[in-house]
């Protein structure tokens, strides 16, 4: 049963892709009695909020590849490489899609294979990989307190929906 009717599974493509890339795809809450920190982790950064504490020159902001430095552990380095091969894809997917909206058809012409199956495997790989990435990084105790991967799950949901959408 496809959830999505063929005249909008394009729009829905585009729009997967633009939700993938604002939505963190973990965010961790640790913190006991007056300090409490919250971190988001986006594709390519990740940013630190520290309430109830002020920390001069603090670490708040980090690229993909200075966290895969700080983190510890044995799959610290293979939990990197699934960030960073997440972070690939998904320039690709984001490229892809900025060119789908500008130019329908044009990129329907080029592509040999129907957009929305593409949009749907690249996100379902994002998914995958951070998903991956942050069960092995968790294995370590490379996240503090509590992790909700909220984007690693959110972008195989939504190539699921856009892999079983009808595009006849």
């Amino acid at each position: 049963m496809a959830w999505v009717k063929s005249e909008y599974a394009g729009e829905l493509a585009v729009l997967s892709t633009w939700l993938v890339a604002v939505a963190p795809w973990s965010v961790s809450v640790f913190g006991n009695g007056p300090v409490t920190g919250v971190v988001f982790r986006f594709l390519p950064f990740q940013t630190l909020y520290l309430y109830g504490l002020s920390v001069p020159n603090e670490l708040s902001f980090l690229w993909t590849w200075q966290v895969t430095e700080l983190q510890q552990g044995d799959n610290a380095a293979l939990a990197g490489s699934l960030w960073t091969a997440a972070l690939a894809l998904f320039a690709v997917a984001f490229a892809a899609s900025v060119y789908y909206y500008a130019r329908e058809a044009a990129f329907e012409d080029r592509l040999p294979l129907d957009p929305v199956r593409l949009f749907g495997g690249l996100l379902g790989l994002v998914g995958l990989c951070t998903l991956a990435g942050t069960v092995l990084l968790n294995l370590d105790g490379g996240f503090p307190g509590t992790t909700i991967p909220v984007g690693a799950l959110v972008a195989p949901a939504l190539a699921v929906a856009l892999l079983t959408a009808d595009v006849t």
